[in-house]
Protein backbone atom coordinates (compact mmCIF):
# COMPACT_ATOMS: atom_id res chain seq x y z
CA UNK A 1 0.00 0.00 0.00
CA UNK A 2 3.04 2.25 0.85
CA UNK A 3 4.72 1.58 -2.93
CA UNK A 4 1.39 1.87 -4.50
CA UNK A 5 0.27 5.79 -2.68
CA UNK A 6 3.70 6.80 -2.82
CA UNK A 7 3.78 6.59 -6.90
CA UNK A 8 0.19 7.66 -7.19
CA UNK A 9 1.56 10.81 -5.57
CA UNK A 10 4.37 11.14 -7.59
CA UNK A 11 2.04 10.31 -11.11
CA UNK A 12 0.28 13.37 -9.33
CA UNK A 13 3.46 15.64 -8.63
CA UNK A 14 4.66 15.50 -12.34
CA UNK A 15 1.55 16.24 -13.63
CA UNK A 16 1.50 19.51 -11.43
CA UNK A 17 5.56 20.71 -11.59
CA UNK A 18 8.63 19.09 -12.52
CA UNK A 19 10.18 15.85 -13.15
CA UNK A 20 12.58 16.62 -10.23
CA UNK A 21 10.28 16.52 -7.60
CA UNK A 22 8.36 12.87 -8.84
CA UNK A 23 11.44 11.58 -8.28
CA UNK A 24 11.40 11.79 -4.75
CA UNK A 25 8.32 9.99 -4.40
CA UNK A 26 10.80 6.67 -3.98
CA UNK A 27 10.33 4.42 -1.55
CA UNK A 28 13.91 4.25 -1.55
CA UNK A 29 15.21 8.15 -2.47
CA UNK A 30 16.91 9.19 -5.21
CA UNK A 31 19.10 11.43 -3.43
CA UNK A 32 22.43 9.96 -2.06
CA UNK A 33 26.01 11.33 -0.33
CA UNK A 34 28.69 9.41 -2.24
CA UNK A 35 32.43 10.67 -0.91
CA UNK A 36 32.34 13.15 -3.65
CA UNK A 37 28.64 14.79 -3.39
CA UNK A 38 25.09 14.21 -3.32
CA UNK A 39 24.12 12.57 -6.72
CA UNK A 40 20.32 12.50 -7.84
CA UNK A 41 18.80 10.06 -9.65
CA UNK A 42 15.40 9.53 -10.84
CA UNK A 43 12.45 6.42 -10.33
CA UNK A 44 11.46 3.58 -13.38
CA UNK A 45 7.85 3.19 -12.67
CA UNK A 46 8.24 0.45 -15.26
CA UNK A 47 10.83 -1.90 -13.53
CA UNK A 48 10.40 0.10 -9.72
CA UNK A 49 13.76 0.98 -9.50
CA UNK A 50 15.65 3.55 -8.58
CA UNK A 51 18.64 4.52 -11.18
CA UNK A 52 21.80 7.14 -11.25
CA UNK A 53 23.02 7.64 -14.46
CA UNK A 54 26.60 8.27 -15.00
CA UNK A 55 28.04 9.11 -11.77
CA UNK A 56 31.96 9.83 -12.25
CA UNK A 57 34.25 7.51 -10.21
CA UNK A 58 36.94 9.55 -11.48
CA UNK A 59 37.98 12.60 -13.25
CA UNK A 60 38.04 12.36 -16.89
CA UNK A 61 40.94 10.92 -18.55
CA UNK A 62 41.71 14.17 -20.20
CA UNK A 63 44.55 16.50 -21.64
CA UNK A 64 47.27 15.37 -19.63
CA UNK A 65 45.41 12.71 -17.88
CA UNK A 66 45.19 10.85 -21.10
CA UNK A 67 47.49 7.95 -20.73
CA UNK A 68 47.64 8.26 -17.22
CA UNK A 69 45.89 5.96 -14.20
CA UNK A 70 42.86 7.00 -13.72
CA UNK A 71 42.49 10.28 -11.31
CA UNK A 72 40.48 10.23 -7.84
CA UNK A 73 37.10 11.80 -8.89
CA UNK A 74 37.21 15.44 -7.47
CA UNK A 75 34.01 16.97 -4.64
CA UNK A 76 31.35 18.87 -5.98
CA UNK A 77 29.44 20.86 -4.10
CA UNK A 78 25.36 20.87 -4.41
CA UNK A 79 23.41 17.80 -6.46
CA UNK A 80 24.75 16.26 -9.65
CA UNK A 81 22.26 15.46 -11.49
CA UNK A 82 22.66 11.79 -12.53
CA UNK A 83 18.92 11.45 -14.36
CA UNK A 84 20.47 11.33 -17.86
CA UNK A 85 22.81 8.35 -19.59
CA UNK A 86 26.69 9.71 -19.57
CA UNK A 87 28.05 9.87 -23.19
CA UNK A 88 29.97 6.39 -24.53
CA UNK A 89 33.82 6.83 -24.71
CA UNK A 90 34.81 7.86 -27.73
CA UNK A 91 35.08 5.55 -30.35
CA UNK A 92 34.55 3.96 -33.89
CA UNK A 93 31.55 2.54 -34.76
CA UNK A 94 31.81 1.22 -37.27
CA UNK A 95 30.90 4.32 -39.89
CA UNK A 96 32.21 6.96 -37.69
CA UNK A 97 33.24 8.19 -34.33
CA UNK A 98 31.39 8.72 -31.53
CA UNK A 99 31.01 9.59 -27.93
CA UNK A 100 33.80 11.49 -25.72
CA UNK A 101 37.45 11.19 -24.45
CA UNK A 102 37.79 9.81 -21.31
CA UNK A 103 34.55 8.94 -19.43
CA UNK A 104 34.88 7.08 -16.32
CA UNK A 105 31.14 6.75 -14.90
CA UNK A 106 28.75 4.18 -13.35
CA UNK A 107 25.18 3.41 -13.94
CA UNK A 108 23.76 2.26 -10.35
CA UNK A 109 20.55 0.65 -10.12
CA UNK A 110 18.44 -0.75 -7.06
CA UNK A 111 15.02 -1.77 -6.16
CA UNK A 112 12.66 0.98 -4.91
CA UNK A 113 12.63 -0.74 -1.62
CA UNK A 114 13.77 -0.14 2.14
CA UNK A 115 16.11 -3.04 2.15
CA UNK A 116 19.80 -2.57 3.15
CA UNK A 117 22.75 -4.73 1.95
CA UNK A 118 21.79 -6.09 -1.22
CA UNK A 119 24.27 -8.23 -2.89
CA UNK A 120 26.11 -5.70 -5.67
CA UNK A 121 26.83 -6.94 -9.39
CA UNK A 122 29.35 -4.85 -11.50
CA UNK A 123 29.10 -5.10 -14.86
CA UNK A 124 31.64 -4.58 -17.55
CA UNK A 125 30.55 -4.00 -21.31
CA UNK A 126 32.03 -6.05 -24.33
CA UNK A 127 33.00 -4.68 -27.50
CA UNK A 128 36.94 -6.15 -27.95
CA UNK A 129 37.42 -3.43 -25.48
CA UNK A 130 37.19 -0.99 -28.46
CA UNK A 131 33.50 -0.25 -28.54
CA UNK A 132 29.91 -0.18 -26.80
CA UNK A 133 29.36 1.51 -23.24
CA UNK A 134 27.46 1.24 -19.86
CA UNK A 135 24.00 0.44 -21.56
CA UNK A 136 24.90 -3.03 -23.41
CA UNK A 137 23.47 -4.55 -20.59
CA UNK A 138 20.59 -1.76 -18.65
CA UNK A 139 20.44 -3.12 -15.65
CA UNK A 140 16.91 -2.23 -14.47
CA UNK A 141 14.63 -5.71 -14.53
CA UNK A 142 17.50 -7.61 -13.09
CA UNK A 143 17.83 -5.51 -10.21
CA UNK A 144 14.04 -5.59 -9.90
CA UNK A 145 13.74 -9.09 -10.23
CA UNK A 146 17.25 -10.44 -8.90
CA UNK A 147 16.92 -7.86 -5.84
CA UNK A 148 20.64 -6.58 -5.83
CA UNK A 149 22.24 -3.54 -6.87
CA UNK A 150 23.40 -3.12 -10.14
CA UNK A 151 26.76 -1.45 -11.42
CA UNK A 152 27.44 -1.21 -14.97
CA UNK A 153 30.42 1.02 -15.65
CA UNK A 154 32.49 2.87 -18.41
CA UNK A 155 36.32 2.90 -18.95
CA UNK A 156 38.51 3.78 -21.77
CA UNK A 157 38.78 2.14 -25.00
CA UNK A 158 41.13 1.23 -27.90
CA UNK A 159 44.29 3.32 -27.96
CA UNK A 160 43.59 5.62 -25.41
CA UNK A 161 42.54 2.73 -23.13
CA UNK A 162 45.09 0.08 -24.36
CA UNK A 163 48.18 1.39 -25.56
CA UNK A 164 51.57 0.23 -24.53
CA UNK A 165 53.87 2.18 -26.44
CA UNK A 166 57.66 3.05 -24.58
CA UNK A 167 57.03 6.96 -25.21
CA UNK A 168 53.83 7.04 -23.16
CA UNK A 169 55.71 4.59 -19.90
CA UNK A 170 57.24 7.71 -17.19
CA UNK A 171 58.71 4.91 -14.74
CA UNK A 172 54.93 5.58 -12.68
CA UNK A 173 54.63 2.16 -11.95
CA UNK A 174 51.17 0.34 -12.81
CA UNK A 175 50.76 3.01 -15.37
CA UNK A 176 53.55 1.53 -17.65
CA UNK A 177 51.71 -1.35 -18.12
CA UNK A 178 49.20 0.38 -20.64
CA UNK A 179 46.38 -1.01 -19.70
CA UNK A 180 44.61 1.99 -18.91
CA UNK A 181 41.46 0.40 -19.21
CA UNK A 182 41.86 -2.13 -16.71
CA UNK A 183 43.05 0.47 -14.37
CA UNK A 184 40.02 1.94 -14.32
CA UNK A 185 37.78 -1.13 -13.89
CA UNK A 186 40.59 -1.29 -10.57
CA UNK A 187 39.38 1.93 -9.82
CA UNK A 188 35.68 1.85 -10.21
CA UNK A 189 35.74 -1.10 -8.25
CA UNK A 190 37.24 0.83 -5.77
CA UNK A 191 34.93 3.69 -5.55
CA UNK A 192 32.10 0.73 -5.47
CA UNK A 193 33.26 -0.41 -2.40
CA UNK A 194 33.71 3.10 -0.73
CA UNK A 195 30.72 4.16 -1.76
CA UNK A 196 27.86 1.61 -2.65
CA UNK A 197 26.77 0.85 1.03
CA UNK A 198 24.93 4.21 0.68
CA UNK A 199 22.97 3.18 -2.45
CA UNK A 200 22.09 0.03 -0.28
CA UNK A 201 24.40 -2.15 -1.24
CA UNK A 202 26.54 -4.67 1.07
CA UNK A 203 30.37 -3.81 0.58
CA UNK A 204 31.47 -7.67 1.15
CA UNK A 205 29.29 -9.13 -1.36
CA UNK A 206 30.23 -7.63 -4.67
CA UNK A 207 30.14 -9.91 -8.15
CA UNK A 208 32.12 -8.29 -10.64
CA UNK A 209 30.88 -9.68 -14.04
CA UNK A 210 31.41 -8.55 -17.81
CA UNK A 211 30.52 -9.99 -21.30
CA UNK A 212 33.22 -10.67 -23.97
CA UNK A 213 35.82 -8.89 -24.03
CA UNK A 214 34.42 -7.55 -20.30
CA UNK A 215 33.98 -11.22 -19.70
CA UNK A 216 38.07 -11.62 -20.72
CA UNK A 217 38.66 -8.18 -18.51
CA UNK A 218 36.78 -10.21 -15.42
CA UNK A 219 39.45 -13.00 -15.60
CA UNK A 220 42.50 -11.29 -16.60
CA UNK A 221 41.36 -9.27 -13.15
CA UNK A 222 41.58 -13.15 -11.30
CA UNK A 223 45.93 -13.24 -11.97
CA UNK A 224 46.43 -9.54 -11.36
CA UNK A 225 47.55 -8.63 -7.82
CA UNK A 226 46.05 -5.45 -8.06
CA UNK A 227 42.59 -6.95 -8.50
CA UNK A 228 43.21 -8.75 -5.27
CA UNK A 229 40.40 -8.39 -2.12
CA UNK A 230 38.43 -5.70 -4.76
CA UNK A 231 35.42 -8.75 -5.56
CA UNK A 232 34.38 -11.48 -3.60
CA UNK A 233 32.78 -13.35 -6.82
CA UNK A 234 33.59 -13.29 -10.98
CA UNK A 235 30.96 -14.02 -13.74
CA UNK A 236 32.42 -14.16 -17.04
CA UNK A 237 30.12 -13.92 -19.44
CA UNK A 238 31.53 -15.32 -23.38
CA UNK A 239 34.80 -13.94 -21.97
CA UNK A 240 38.02 -16.05 -22.04
CA UNK A 241 41.66 -16.20 -20.91
CA UNK A 242 43.50 -13.49 -22.91
CA UNK A 243 47.31 -11.54 -22.00
CA UNK A 244 48.81 -10.30 -24.80
CA UNK A 245 52.96 -10.35 -25.09
CA UNK A 246 53.79 -6.58 -24.55
CA UNK A 247 56.89 -6.48 -26.72
CA UNK A 248 55.22 -7.95 -30.01
CA UNK A 249 52.12 -5.37 -29.15
CA UNK A 250 54.11 -2.40 -29.31
CA UNK A 251 55.13 -3.22 -32.67
CA UNK A 252 51.72 -4.09 -33.88
CA UNK A 253 50.26 -0.58 -32.12
CA UNK A 254 53.83 1.22 -33.95
CA UNK A 255 52.75 -0.03 -37.31
CA UNK A 256 49.14 1.07 -36.99
CA UNK A 257 50.04 4.30 -36.12
CA UNK A 258 52.88 4.84 -38.38
CA UNK A 259 50.67 6.44 -41.46
CA UNK A 260 49.68 9.20 -39.22
CA UNK A 261 53.20 10.06 -38.58
CA UNK A 262 53.61 9.98 -42.33
CA UNK A 263 50.38 11.98 -42.75
CA UNK A 264 51.94 14.48 -39.98
CA UNK A 265 55.60 14.87 -41.12
CA UNK A 266 56.86 12.81 -38.50
CA UNK A 267 58.70 10.40 -40.57
CA UNK A 268 59.08 10.04 -44.25
CA UNK A 269 57.91 6.09 -44.37
CA UNK A 270 56.68 3.48 -42.63
CA UNK A 271 59.46 1.90 -41.37
CA UNK A 272 61.47 5.02 -40.05
CA UNK A 273 57.93 5.78 -38.49
CA UNK A 274 57.59 2.85 -36.58
CA UNK A 275 61.30 2.41 -35.68
CA UNK A 276 60.04 6.71 -34.13
CA UNK A 277 56.87 5.31 -32.10
CA UNK A 278 58.85 2.60 -30.85
CA UNK A 279 61.66 5.23 -29.30
CA UNK A 280 62.30 4.50 -25.34
CA UNK A 281 65.02 7.01 -24.49
CA UNK A 282 65.82 10.83 -24.76
CA UNK A 283 64.60 13.19 -26.83
CA UNK A 284 63.07 11.03 -28.98
CA UNK A 285 60.70 9.33 -26.43
CA UNK A 286 59.44 12.57 -25.69
CA UNK A 287 58.67 13.99 -29.48
CA UNK A 288 56.48 10.76 -29.59
CA UNK A 289 54.71 11.12 -26.12
CA UNK A 290 53.90 14.90 -26.92
CA UNK A 291 52.71 13.73 -30.52
CA UNK A 292 50.40 11.22 -29.37
CA UNK A 293 49.18 13.96 -26.79
CA UNK A 294 48.63 16.94 -29.11
CA UNK A 295 46.52 14.46 -31.63
CA UNK A 296 43.03 14.55 -31.89
CA UNK A 297 41.04 11.69 -30.13
CA UNK A 298 38.82 11.50 -33.32
CA UNK A 299 41.70 10.89 -35.07
CA UNK A 300 42.87 7.73 -32.67
CA UNK A 301 39.71 6.37 -32.52
CA UNK A 302 39.59 4.30 -35.58
CA UNK A 303 43.13 3.50 -35.81
CA UNK A 304 42.56 -0.40 -34.67
CA UNK A 305 39.23 -0.76 -35.79
CA UNK A 306 37.90 -3.92 -37.77
CA UNK A 307 39.66 -5.98 -34.97
CA UNK A 308 36.45 -8.60 -34.54
CA UNK A 309 37.95 -10.55 -32.01
CA UNK A 310 41.61 -10.82 -33.28
CA UNK A 311 44.59 -10.14 -30.84
CA UNK A 312 47.07 -9.40 -33.55
CA UNK A 313 44.59 -7.11 -35.02
CA UNK A 314 44.23 -4.81 -31.59
CA UNK A 315 46.57 -6.35 -28.92
CA UNK A 316 45.66 -5.46 -25.05
CA UNK A 317 45.38 -6.59 -21.74
CA UNK A 318 49.52 -6.85 -21.87
CA UNK A 319 51.43 -9.14 -19.70
CA UNK A 320 53.86 -6.01 -18.51
CA UNK A 321 54.90 -8.54 -15.21
CA UNK A 322 52.83 -5.81 -12.86
CA UNK A 323 49.54 -5.21 -13.47
CA UNK A 324 49.12 -8.41 -15.25
CA UNK A 325 51.53 -11.71 -15.15
CA UNK A 326 54.07 -11.96 -18.00
CA UNK A 327 53.28 -15.85 -18.36
CA UNK A 328 49.65 -14.80 -18.27
CA UNK A 329 46.87 -17.73 -16.85
CA UNK A 330 50.10 -20.16 -16.66
CA UNK A 331 50.36 -18.22 -13.22
CA UNK A 332 49.86 -20.12 -9.83
CA UNK A 333 48.80 -17.23 -8.33
CA UNK A 334 45.06 -16.21 -8.75
CA UNK A 335 42.23 -14.11 -6.93
CA UNK A 336 40.20 -17.39 -6.24
CA UNK A 337 36.82 -16.35 -5.61
CA UNK A 338 33.56 -18.53 -6.90
CA UNK A 339 33.45 -18.18 -10.40
CA UNK A 340 30.46 -18.77 -12.59
CA UNK A 341 31.82 -19.41 -16.97
CA UNK A 342 28.78 -18.74 -19.17
CA UNK A 343 28.85 -19.65 -22.93
CA UNK A 344 26.36 -20.10 -25.93
CA UNK A 345 26.24 -22.95 -29.01
CA UNK A 346 26.75 -20.40 -31.64
CA UNK A 347 29.25 -18.26 -30.22
CA UNK A 348 30.80 -17.51 -33.69
CA UNK A 349 27.51 -16.47 -36.15
CA UNK A 350 27.67 -12.92 -35.35
CA UNK A 351 31.16 -12.91 -36.17
CA UNK A 352 31.16 -15.31 -39.38
CA UNK A 353 28.33 -13.18 -40.56
CA UNK A 354 30.83 -9.57 -39.99
CA UNK A 355 33.51 -11.58 -41.88
CA UNK A 356 34.44 -10.34 -45.74
CA UNK A 357 33.37 -13.42 -47.03
CA UNK A 358 30.03 -13.28 -45.86
CA UNK A 359 29.10 -10.17 -45.07
CA UNK A 360 27.84 -9.10 -48.39
CA UNK A 361 26.35 -12.60 -48.81
CA UNK A 362 23.93 -12.66 -45.74
CA UNK A 363 21.05 -12.86 -47.85
CA UNK A 364 21.77 -15.87 -49.55
CA UNK A 365 21.81 -17.60 -46.52
CA UNK A 366 19.21 -20.56 -46.55
CA UNK A 367 18.42 -19.81 -50.48
CA UNK A 368 22.14 -20.31 -51.79
CA UNK A 369 23.41 -24.03 -51.54
CA UNK A 370 26.93 -23.08 -51.74
CA UNK A 371 26.82 -19.73 -48.83
CA UNK A 372 24.13 -21.54 -46.54
CA UNK A 373 26.67 -24.93 -46.47
CA UNK A 374 29.87 -22.49 -45.82
CA UNK A 375 28.22 -19.99 -43.52
CA UNK A 376 26.70 -23.49 -41.29
CA UNK A 377 30.54 -25.00 -41.44
CA UNK A 378 32.23 -21.73 -40.07
CA UNK A 379 29.65 -21.19 -37.53
CA UNK A 380 29.64 -24.91 -36.74
CA UNK A 381 33.34 -25.04 -36.01
CA UNK A 382 34.10 -21.85 -34.69
CA UNK A 383 31.23 -21.53 -32.50
CA UNK A 384 32.47 -25.12 -31.25
CA UNK A 385 36.07 -23.61 -30.82
CA UNK A 386 34.99 -20.69 -29.47
CA UNK A 387 32.64 -22.77 -26.72
CA UNK A 388 35.27 -24.56 -25.51
CA UNK A 389 37.27 -21.08 -25.04
CA UNK A 390 35.13 -19.47 -22.84
CA UNK A 391 33.75 -22.48 -20.82
CA UNK A 392 35.15 -25.79 -19.96
CA UNK A 393 38.54 -25.23 -21.65
CA UNK A 394 38.94 -21.85 -19.40
CA UNK A 395 38.12 -23.54 -16.13
CA UNK A 396 40.58 -26.37 -17.11
CA UNK A 397 43.07 -24.06 -17.46
CA UNK A 398 43.05 -22.53 -14.71
CA UNK A 399 42.01 -25.39 -12.22
CA UNK A 400 45.35 -26.52 -10.70
CA UNK A 401 46.18 -23.18 -9.59
CA UNK A 402 42.54 -22.34 -8.31
CA UNK A 403 41.23 -22.56 -5.26
CA UNK A 404 37.60 -21.75 -5.32
CA UNK A 405 34.56 -23.56 -6.73
CA UNK A 406 34.00 -23.17 -11.27
CA UNK A 407 30.87 -23.43 -12.51
CA UNK A 408 30.17 -23.63 -16.09
CA UNK A 409 27.19 -23.52 -17.90
CA UNK A 410 25.73 -23.24 -21.81
CA UNK A 411 23.02 -21.64 -23.72
CA UNK A 412 22.10 -23.34 -26.14
CA UNK A 413 18.44 -21.44 -27.00
CA UNK A 414 17.84 -20.61 -30.43
CA UNK A 415 19.50 -23.58 -31.59
CA UNK A 416 16.38 -25.40 -32.31
CA UNK A 417 14.60 -24.59 -35.03
CA UNK A 418 10.95 -25.83 -33.76
CA UNK A 419 11.41 -22.46 -31.44
CA UNK A 420 13.09 -20.31 -33.74
CA UNK A 421 12.48 -21.39 -37.30
CA UNK A 422 15.36 -22.48 -39.65
CA UNK A 423 16.16 -19.56 -41.17
CA UNK A 424 16.90 -17.89 -37.69
CA UNK A 425 18.64 -20.96 -36.46
CA UNK A 426 21.24 -20.93 -39.29
CA UNK A 427 22.00 -17.32 -39.20
CA UNK A 428 21.60 -16.61 -35.46
CA UNK A 429 20.93 -20.00 -33.36
CA UNK A 430 22.58 -19.25 -29.81
CA UNK A 431 24.49 -16.16 -30.88
CA UNK A 432 27.02 -14.42 -28.74
CA UNK A 433 25.29 -12.50 -26.33
CA UNK A 434 21.94 -14.72 -26.22
CA UNK A 435 21.70 -14.41 -22.48
CA UNK A 436 21.08 -11.23 -22.89
CA UNK A 437 16.97 -11.07 -23.35
CA UNK A 438 17.00 -13.12 -20.65
CA UNK A 439 17.74 -10.54 -17.93
CA UNK A 440 16.91 -7.35 -19.83
CA UNK A 441 13.69 -6.25 -21.56
CA UNK A 442 15.82 -3.50 -23.75
CA UNK A 443 16.40 -3.76 -27.48
CA UNK A 444 18.68 -5.87 -28.81
CA UNK A 445 19.57 -6.73 -32.65
CA UNK A 446 19.09 -10.37 -32.62
CA UNK A 447 15.36 -10.54 -30.96
CA UNK A 448 14.23 -8.33 -33.79
CA UNK A 449 11.43 -10.24 -36.35
CA UNK A 450 11.15 -13.06 -33.78
CA UNK A 451 8.77 -13.46 -30.91
CA UNK A 452 11.09 -16.64 -29.41
CA UNK A 453 12.36 -14.42 -26.40
CA UNK A 454 8.20 -13.71 -26.01
CA UNK A 455 7.39 -17.75 -25.85
CA UNK A 456 5.89 -19.33 -22.52
CA UNK A 457 9.24 -21.36 -22.46
CA UNK A 458 11.90 -18.00 -22.72
CA UNK A 459 10.08 -16.69 -19.55
CA UNK A 460 10.17 -19.49 -18.03
CA UNK A 461 13.96 -19.93 -18.69
CA UNK A 462 14.39 -16.27 -17.99
CA UNK A 463 12.98 -16.71 -14.79
CA UNK A 464 15.32 -19.36 -13.60
CA UNK A 465 18.41 -18.06 -15.31
CA UNK A 466 18.19 -14.71 -12.98
CA UNK A 467 17.08 -16.87 -9.59
CA UNK A 468 20.70 -18.80 -10.37
CA UNK A 469 22.70 -15.37 -11.04
CA UNK A 470 20.89 -13.99 -8.02
CA UNK A 471 21.64 -17.38 -5.61
CA UNK A 472 25.49 -16.79 -7.22
CA UNK A 473 25.45 -13.77 -5.80
CA UNK A 474 24.50 -14.12 -2.86
CA UNK A 475 25.78 -17.72 -1.53
CA UNK A 476 28.77 -18.77 -4.58
CA UNK A 477 26.38 -21.00 -5.26
CA UNK A 478 24.10 -21.16 -8.45
CA UNK A 479 21.55 -24.02 -7.62
CA UNK A 480 18.38 -23.28 -6.82
CA UNK A 481 14.74 -25.38 -6.59
CA UNK A 482 13.74 -24.24 -10.12
CA UNK A 483 17.30 -26.01 -11.50
CA UNK A 484 16.41 -29.21 -9.20
CA UNK A 485 19.92 -27.99 -7.70
CA UNK A 486 21.77 -29.88 -10.88
CA UNK A 487 24.32 -27.85 -11.31
CA UNK A 488 27.51 -29.49 -10.59
CA UNK A 489 31.37 -27.76 -9.09
CA UNK A 490 33.70 -27.85 -12.21
CA UNK A 491 36.09 -30.93 -12.26
CA UNK A 492 38.10 -32.00 -14.52
CA UNK A 493 37.25 -35.42 -14.45
CA UNK A 494 33.89 -35.59 -15.20
CA UNK A 495 33.50 -32.03 -16.87
CA UNK A 496 29.88 -30.94 -15.82
CA UNK A 497 28.57 -28.16 -17.60
CA UNK A 498 24.62 -27.07 -17.37
CA UNK A 499 22.91 -26.18 -20.27
CA UNK A 500 20.04 -23.16 -20.14
CA UNK A 501 17.65 -23.67 -22.99
CA UNK A 502 13.51 -23.91 -23.55
CA UNK A 503 11.38 -25.22 -26.17
CA UNK A 504 7.92 -23.07 -26.99
CA UNK A 505 6.07 -23.82 -23.57
CA UNK A 506 8.48 -24.73 -20.56
CA UNK A 507 12.28 -23.90 -19.77
CA UNK A 508 14.67 -27.02 -20.59
CA UNK A 509 17.68 -27.02 -18.45
CA UNK A 510 19.71 -29.90 -17.74
CA UNK A 511 22.97 -31.17 -16.56
CA UNK A 512 26.08 -32.79 -18.79
CA UNK A 513 29.34 -34.23 -18.50
CA UNK A 514 31.32 -32.36 -21.41
CA UNK A 515 33.60 -34.73 -23.38
CA UNK A 516 34.41 -32.20 -26.38
CA UNK A 517 37.80 -31.58 -27.18
CA UNK A 518 39.85 -29.06 -28.72
CA UNK A 519 41.82 -31.74 -30.69
CA UNK A 520 38.39 -33.85 -31.37
CA UNK A 521 36.69 -30.54 -32.93
CA UNK A 522 39.84 -30.41 -34.94
CA UNK A 523 39.40 -33.57 -36.51
CA UNK A 524 35.76 -33.64 -36.49
CA UNK A 525 36.37 -30.42 -39.23
CA UNK A 526 39.11 -32.37 -41.06
CA UNK A 527 36.55 -35.12 -41.70
CA UNK A 528 33.30 -32.87 -42.68
CA UNK A 529 32.85 -33.18 -46.69
CA UNK A 530 29.72 -30.68 -46.73
CA UNK A 531 31.91 -28.05 -48.53
CA UNK A 532 34.41 -28.31 -51.04
CA UNK A 533 37.77 -29.18 -50.06
CA UNK A 534 38.43 -25.35 -51.63
CA UNK A 535 36.09 -23.67 -49.65
CA UNK A 536 37.23 -25.68 -45.74
CA UNK A 537 40.93 -24.30 -47.11
CA UNK A 538 39.64 -20.77 -47.19
CA UNK A 539 37.31 -20.52 -44.37
CA UNK A 540 40.20 -22.43 -42.45
CA UNK A 541 43.00 -19.86 -43.11
CA UNK A 542 41.17 -16.60 -43.67
CA UNK A 543 38.08 -16.84 -41.25
CA UNK A 544 38.41 -18.82 -38.12
CA UNK A 545 42.44 -17.62 -38.12
CA UNK A 546 43.58 -15.01 -35.81
CA UNK A 547 40.75 -15.81 -32.61
CA UNK A 548 40.81 -15.48 -29.73
CA UNK A 549 40.48 -19.43 -29.52
CA UNK A 550 41.80 -20.40 -32.95
CA UNK A 551 45.90 -20.82 -31.93
CA UNK A 552 45.85 -24.63 -32.13
CA UNK A 553 44.28 -24.20 -35.29
CA UNK A 554 46.67 -21.98 -36.42
CA UNK A 555 49.66 -24.01 -35.54
CA UNK A 556 48.65 -26.82 -37.74
CA UNK A 557 47.18 -25.51 -40.78
CA UNK A 558 50.10 -22.36 -40.97
CA UNK A 559 47.76 -19.62 -40.91
CA UNK A 560 48.55 -15.90 -40.95
CA UNK A 561 47.62 -13.87 -37.71
CA UNK A 562 49.14 -16.07 -35.59
CA UNK A 563 47.74 -15.57 -32.35
CA UNK A 564 48.35 -17.43 -28.98
CA UNK A 565 47.47 -17.63 -25.23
Amino acid sequence: MKQQYLRGLAAAVLLASSFSAAVEAAVFGNQVKTEQGVVTGAYDDKHQVVEWLGVPYAQPAVGANRWRGPQKAKSYKGALDCTQKAAANIQFNGKQVIGREGVLTLDIVRPDTEERDLPVMVFVHGGNNQTSNSHLWEGNQFAQQANVVYVSLQYRLGLLGFNNLPALQRGSGLEESGNYGLLDQAEALDWVKQNIKRFGGDPKNITVSGFSAGGRDVLAMLISPVFKGKFDKAVSFSGGLTVADAAASQKVIAKKLAPLAVEDGQATDMITAEKWLLSEKGSEQKAVRNYLHNMKAERLAPVMAGAVIRMSAFPHLYGDGELLPQDGFATKKYNSVPLLLLGSSDEFSSFAARDPYFKDRLDKINTDEKTTQEFRFANKYGSKLYGLFNGQEAAQNIYPHYKDDIYVCTFDFGHSSDVVGEAYKTRNGAFHGVFLPFITDQPYPFTKNTDAFEQPGAKELSKAFIASLAAFMRTGNPNTTLLGNTWNKWNPEYRPELVFDANRMQARIYSVNSRATYEGVLAEMDNDKTISQESKDYIIRKVLNGRWFSGRLDKKYGNENLWEL
